[in-house]
């Protein structure tokens, strides 16, 4: 699934500064202190 948005973020939308990396949200979400952007 990340892979599919970070497909359509880039390719399809455009954005320039996207990022997929395994791991993703779940990793990012379970450590301490990681600034999470509303």
């Amino acid at each position: 699934r990340s892979s599919h948005t970070w497909f359509v973020l880039k390719y399809l939308l455009g954005y320039t500064n996207v990022k997929n990396y395994d791991g993703s949200w779940t990793e990012w979400g379970n450590m301490i202190r990681n600034p999470i952007e509303k």
